[in-house]
């Protein structure tokens, strides 16, 4: 996976853009998990509370779920994965 980032905007929001992109096309299914925060800023090279701040925002508009000591994964909800299409 490929990341590059515009200095016009914050890194953690192109975070969430890409993985939200990334959950609307099925590149990642539902109940898929995502890597950990560790494993995601060391993969694109950047501090890990710009990572769990992305994942935060994410929870919150509900594209991720957390599993207590499991990781975070991808909502199974598809009527907001089908909404964020449009």
């Amino acid at each position: 996976m490929s990341w590059s980032f515009d200095n016009k905007k914050p890194i953690y929001l192109q975070i969430m853009e890409k993985i939200k992109f990334q959950i609307i096309s099925h590149e990642l299914e539902a109940n898929q998990q995502l890597p950990t925060v560790r494993e995601l800023a060391s993969e694109i090279g950047v501090n890990t509370n710009t990572i769990q701040r992305a994942f935060s925002n994410l929870e919150q508009e509900g594209f991720v779920f957390c599993k207590r000591t499991a990781g975070r994964f991808v909502t199974e909800n598809q009527e907001l994965i089908s909404k964020s299409r449009k």
